[in-house]
């Protein structure tokens, strides 16, 4: 993200006028079901660049801009997502309820063909560029989590998810945490969800190079079309957040592939480039 780096330099000046202006609203996600958290659950108001997302135990905190009339939405993986309308919000509710939902699994595979072994996604661990993000320069770093990147895939015949690699060319964080997020393409955008159970990857003491996480016990597959892959920041250290940031090397690419948005309910932005990430797989 290099233009939020540029960004981040002319804001420095006016982040103690803007963090002023905002209030602060702090509250919890709970199951509805069960009364318990709901670990980093994802808090954004559509169309905005403003959201978050809640720690382990559901609490977050959000900071919104004094005269928000937009509704706030609430979401998480295998959950139906919550809409707050504004009164809600400008009555003191901060406490939300997410009820579970039942989502059709990605594919639970009795019996395969035959398969071989691949790679689906961009391997190398150099790009033309690097794609940042970060709180260098700011002084909170909550409403940087959320943030997605990703790319458009496509699988040409069923394909066995086996590991998820993404790489970190640079890291000044003691730890970070990632979710991946799988979605359907839809109009040339990410479209609706496709997982139903959080999938998450963590870097700590400043780890770079490859990040994986192993697929197998999930036993995801994909149909012969295209879908989109994503990481989403969920987490980071919140202490002393200036100079702190991440990088992934991004390739130019011909083609719109690569997606990007603020937070959860952010517009997506499309790239002619395509991020180091990718998957092993196992396909027919």
């Amino acid at each position: 993200m290099i233009h939020r780096l540029l960004a981040a330099l002319v804001l420095i000046g006016c982040s103690h006028f803007a963090l002023a202006q905002n209030r602060l609203v702090q509250g919890q996600i709970l199951n509805d079901q069960t009364g318990e958290p709901v670990p980093f659950a994802t808090l954004g108001v559509p169309g905005r660049s403003i959201g978050t997302v809640a720690d382990e135990q559901g609490r977050y905190l959000l900071r919104l801009p004094p005269d928000l009339g937009d509704t706030l939405v609430v979401t998480s993986v295998g959950f139906a997502r919550t809409a707050v309308p504004p009164a809600a919000l400008a009555g003191g509710q901060r406490v939300f309820r997410l009820r579970p939902q039942e989502q059709e699994l990605l594919g639970v595979v009795v019996q395969r063909r035959p398969v071989h072994a691949a790679l689906l996604g961009q391997s190398r661990a150099k790009g033309d560029v690097l794609w940042m993000g970060g709180s260098s320069g700011k002084e909170t770093v909550d409403d940087e989590w959320g943030w997605e990147l990703g790319t458009v895939l496509t699988p040409l015949r069923r394909t066995y998810l086996e590991e998820f690699h993404v790489f970190l060319a640079d890291n000044n964080y003691q730890q970070l945490r990632f979710r991946l997020n799988l979605y359907a393409l839809e109009n040339g955008r990410p479209g609706k969800a496709l997982l139903s159970q959080d999938i998450q990857l963590i870097s700590t003491t400043k780890q770079r190079g490859w990040l994986s996480v192993d697929l197998r016990p999930y036993d995801l597959q994909l149909e012969g079309q295209p879908v989109v892959a994503t990481i989403q920041w969920l987490q980071s250290e919140t202490q002393d957040p200036w100079n702190k940031y991440f990088s992934i090397p991004v390739t130019r690419q011909k083609k719109q592939v690569m997606v990007e948005r603020e937070n959860s309910e952010a517009i997506w932005t499309i790239h002619a480039m395509q991020p180091s990430l990718y998957f092993t797989v196992m396909t027919e």
